[in-house]
């Protein structure tokens, strides 16, 4: 899920009400708030903002602002949240991720906001819901007039019609604080940024829906769960570097010593290196998008050179299997963009089992992990067990053999031709011969989806152990292998 910065003097228990279960850092007061803007901001996806931090209390800092804007620091208090705000754009945090939670915007002006985005976004339930709280405050005449340009199926004519009227019937007072900063930006020719207002009657739905447009966004998924997991990898080294398997892959010198030592900082840096490889700002063109993910990807797989063999004889096939996906994504990658247009599915995937190869991570489902593989398939599409599907599932890897032309048969001592119980030599097999699709020009390479080809491979090398991948648990193997099951034979 995704992590949202929430800035409020004032809870009045209303975290649980409005944000439900969604994990939520709290902060009380703008010197704490400013503080981890300048030095925390990336470990948030979201921010929610009031504007009013009156409770914050006088302090030095606070002293400082108000001096350099000619302020009194009671006034500054009441507007701090346009300074916090402006600071998250100094750092680069995307102004379509903050909204303001307050009171100091103007209700009915907010509802029309929200009229519009409403409309844009087809929620017309919403819409009518909007439309039922603004006519609930209008007189006869107006809702009268409403009434009939609804009729008349016109909107857009409705909601020039209450800014005109909301716009007469708030001549001569005081704007309130939202309002008169919006009109600054206007100005300045800046979009103002997005309010929701606290005394709303459905404040609770329309803060919901602004979530709900982000957490759907599989970017932002994306990058949480790599975040989150690279995070959790560091700690995890830091406890006991023996969880660094990757060292155990590096190509032996005569038997005896490895050819090149990894050090444990070098481990950090390259995780380091992956939380930083995902901008926070998301490319809008689907174009500047792929070569996001292509740096990502080739940032993430880069470490399995020559010198690293992923033949390492595990107790567990799973990491073999991961090992040699990553190694094939590796050579892939560097030499061309077969696995392109590259999107969160497949990139969730070779994340994720690229870090169980390279390092030692409990069989459960970590919490990282399940935020991946919410990008990898919705719960809709999850087959819920796969122990009614051994039949099938053994049918497509066939089939996937058999496409690519790998034998099902082989010769006994005597030449006879015997059924090929599954053995190691068949994942070789496959594993060569959808590298030499590429390499030696064996087939036609657009008529391959190359990363249906990792899914495949994944299966084709878990054949021996269908019973692992079958089992109704939460693990992380089986639970990944009902992610990627719709997928992997399109």
């Amino acid at each position: 899920m995704l992590k949202i910065l929430w800035v409020e003097d004032q809870l009045g228990g209303k975290q649980t009400e409005w944000f439900g279960n969604r994990p939520v850092t709290v902060i009380t007061n703008f010197d704490d708030a400013e503080k981890t803007i300048i030095n925390d901001i990336e470990k948030f996806d979201l921010v929610v903002l009031d504007i009013n931090l009156e409770e914050s209390g006088v302090t030095e800092n606070i002293n400082k602002h108000a001096k350099a804007y000619d302020l009194d620091t009671s006034v500054f208090l009441k507007e701090c949240g346009m300074t916090l705000f402006l600071t998250l754009l100094e750092n680069g945090f995307p102004k379509e991720r903050i909204v303001f939670l307050t009171a100091n915007s103007d209700e009915k002006t907010n509802l029309l906001d929200k009229l519009q985005s409403g409309l844009e976004q087809k929620d017309f339930d919403l819409v009518d819901s909007i439309l039922a709280e603004i006519q609930n405050g209008l007189g006869e005449e107006q809702v009268n007039e409403c009434q009939k340009l609804i009729t008349a199926g016109d909107i857009n004519l409705l909601i020039g019609y209450l800014k005109e009227y909301f716009e007469d019937l708030n001549k001569g007072t005081t704007p309130n604080t939202y309002d008169s900063f919006c009109a600054a930006y206007k100005r300045c020719r800046i979009k103002p940024p997005e309010a929701i207002n606290k005394n709303l009657q459905n404040v609770k739905e329309y803060l919901v829906q602004w979530l709900n447009g982000h957490e759907n966004n599989q970017y932002l998924v994306l990058r949480r769960g790599i975040i989150d997991g690279c995070g959790f990898l560091k700690s995890h080294t830091k406890k006991d570097d023996s969880n660094i398997q990757f060292r155990d892959f590096i190509k032996l010198d005569n038997n005896k010593k490895a050819s090149i030592e990894i050090p444990t900082t070098e481990i950090e840096n390259y995780l380091d290196a992956l939380i930083q490889s995902l901008v926070i700002r998301e490319p809008i063109d689907e174009s500047a998008l792929n070569i996001q993910y292509r740096l990502f990807l080739r940032a993430l797989v880069h470490v399995w050179e020559e010198n690293i063999d992923p033949n390492k004889k595990y107790n567990y096939n799973d990491i073999n299997t991961f090992a040699w996906l990553s190694k094939m994504t590796r050579n892939w990658t560097s030499h061309s963009n077969l696995l392109e247009p590259l999107n969160p599915q497949i990139i969730a995937f070779l994340f994720m089992v690229n870090m169980r190869a390279m390092f030692k991570i409990p069989p459960e489902t970590q919490s990282f992990e399940d935020i991946l593989l919410s990008c990898i398939s919705t719960s809709k599409e999850i087959d819920e067990s796969l122990e009614n599907k051994i039949e099938a599932l053994e049918n497509n890897i066939n089939n996937t053999l058999l496409t690519l032309k790998i034998p099902e048969y082989k010769e006994d001592k005597n030449g006879n031709r015997i059924l090929d119980k599954y053995d190691k030599e068949k994942m070789k097999d496959f594993g060569n011969k959808i590298n030499a699709i590429h390499q030696k020009n064996t087939g036609n390479v657009k008529q391959h989806d190359f990363q249906d080809l990792l899914r495949q491979y994944f299966w084709v090398n878990q054949k021996p152990n269908l019973d692992n991948l079958m089992a109704n648990s939460d693990d992380f193997l089986p639970t990944l292998a009902r992610h990627i099951y719709s997928l992997s034979f399109s």
